[in-house]
């Protein structure tokens, strides 16, 4: 798991993903709804599943990771990487 700052959380999600980064085709889709099915059934009461990026992505820089982080008591406890 890559150590992902609170600072890069961007908003919490419900749902599993609908469009998926790190590039093209179905493999790479299926590859990031697993991971993120996986991260989800690891939640427990209270937790929180949040998107997550790099703040130098959002000024157009490519610095990645981008992804998705399970937060248990205000701290990321596990992440999925979907894009570096």
């Amino acid at each position: 798991m890559k150590t992902i700052p609170t600072e890069w959380l961007t908003q919490r999600v419900e749902n599993a993903p609908t469009s998926y980064g790190g590039g093209p085709g179905p493999a790479n889709a299926l590859r990031v709804r697993m991971a993120w099915q996986k991260l989800k059934q690891q939640a427990g009461d209270g937790d929180e599943l949040w998107a997550f990026a790099n703040p130098a992505v959002s000024r157009g820089r490519s610095a990645g990771p981008v992804g998705y982080a399970l937060v248990r008591d205000g701290k990321v406890v596990q992440s999925v990487v979907t894009e570096e």
